[in-house]
């Protein structure tokens, strides 16, 4: 989105960024005029954020195995098996 000169003068002086205005914009609700961000839509993002978290964690150590854009496998490597697939980056 484009930043007026009033707009960066005034988040300059708030000490926000543009990354802070994505993500109001992403998250926030809207308005008549903008959005706002209020506290549920931040309890909301912070649950959505969270089970992402935790899908993360539960696929650690998983090794996806692609040849072009086709999947050929998934599997949870044994340790050794790491090791070497990390060598051969």
């Amino acid at each position: 989105m484009y930043l007026s000169d009033h707009a960066q003068q005034r988040l300059q002086q708030r000490g926000m960024t543009g990354s802070d205005i994505d993500l109001i914009l992403a998250h926030g609700t809207e308005t008549r005029d903008g959005y706002f961000l209020r506290r549920a839509d931040v309890e909301e993002a912070t649950k959505r954020l969270q089970k992402l978290i935790d899908w993360i964690i539960r696929l650690e150590g998983k090794y996806v195995v692609v040849e072009g854009d086709t999947v050929i496998t998934a599997y949870h490597p044994s340790k050794k098996k790491q090791k070497r697939v990390l060598r051969q980056q």
